[in-house]
């Protein structure tokens, strides 16, 4: 009787470890098989996206890499015309006539540090095709001195334009992901892309024509603005 019993303990001191590390083991794998359900770790998914803001609208698709980075590419793009208004430039009233245009093609890397937040760090590089405005200025009404009269078409009207051309470093941060967990997802993003200065382009006519030599003045004296912000709301759509 003696003996049974003490065979009995001893089974029961040697199979405790076994069946508590199989419930351990059952544990983890359930916890790893509810993340990989939401973040699938060997699943490659697919969005796109529509986008507006600065500096545009535009179209976007995203790759899932792993569980923590989105390759995204991407292109955006604005054009708004024939903008007119009336100025006062020393004493003179002057047309301004304006066009902006923007087209930018993208390539961004997304590294969101936790699947539990949306929070998300975004790095990559932007091709600014001819990013800039074009402004034509020309006076409204003629200018005397004394007796003599210059009709406004004889002065001339300068033709100016300023603009952002070629590869851009981009950084930002934002949230909302580029594959959403549902079906779709709306995200928001704040970067800048470093531009560096603008070209300047000066074409003038008349009287004006020898202000086109100031070009590479007027290029230094806007060198600073070489960073261009990036303000961008974003709708994905799982594929």
């Amino acid at each position: 009787m003696k003996k049974s019993i003490l065979s009995i303990v001893m089974g029961l001191v040697f199979l405790a470890p076994a069946v508590a590390q199989e419930a351990s083991t059952d544990t983890t794998a359930s916890k790893a098989s509810s993340t990989e359900d939401l973040y699938p770790m060997w699943q490659n998914r697919h969005a796109i996206a529509i986008s507006a803001g600065l500096p545009g609208f535009g179209l976007e698709y995203a790759y899932n890499l792993n569980r923590s980075l989105n390759l995204r590419a991407g292109f955006l793009a604005f054009t708004f015309n024939d903008y007119n208004t009336d100025m006062d430039i020393s004493g003179q009233s002057v047309n301004v006539n304006a066009n902006l245009t923007s087209t930018v093609f993208d390539i961004m890397l997304e590294y969101q540090p936790s699947t539990r937040s949306s929070f998300k760090l975004v790095a990559g590089l932007g091709y600014l095709n001819n990013v800039g405005v074009n402004t034509l200025i020309l006076l409204n009404d003629d200018i005397g001195y004394g007796d003599l009269v210059i009709d406004n078409e004889e002065i001339g009207d300068i033709d100016l334009t300023v603009s952002w051309t070629g590869v851009a470093p981009y950084m930002g941060f934002g949230f909302g992901r580029a594959i959403p967990k549902k079906r779709v997802g709306f995200g928001i993003e704040v970067g800048t892309y470093y531009a560096g200065g603008p070209s300047v382009d000066i074409d003038a006519s008349g009287m004006l024509e020898n202000t086109s030599e100031e070009e590479a003045e007027l290029e230094d004296n806007l060198s600073s603005y070489a960073w261009m912000p990036r303000v961008m709301a974003r709708l994905a759509i799982k594929l």
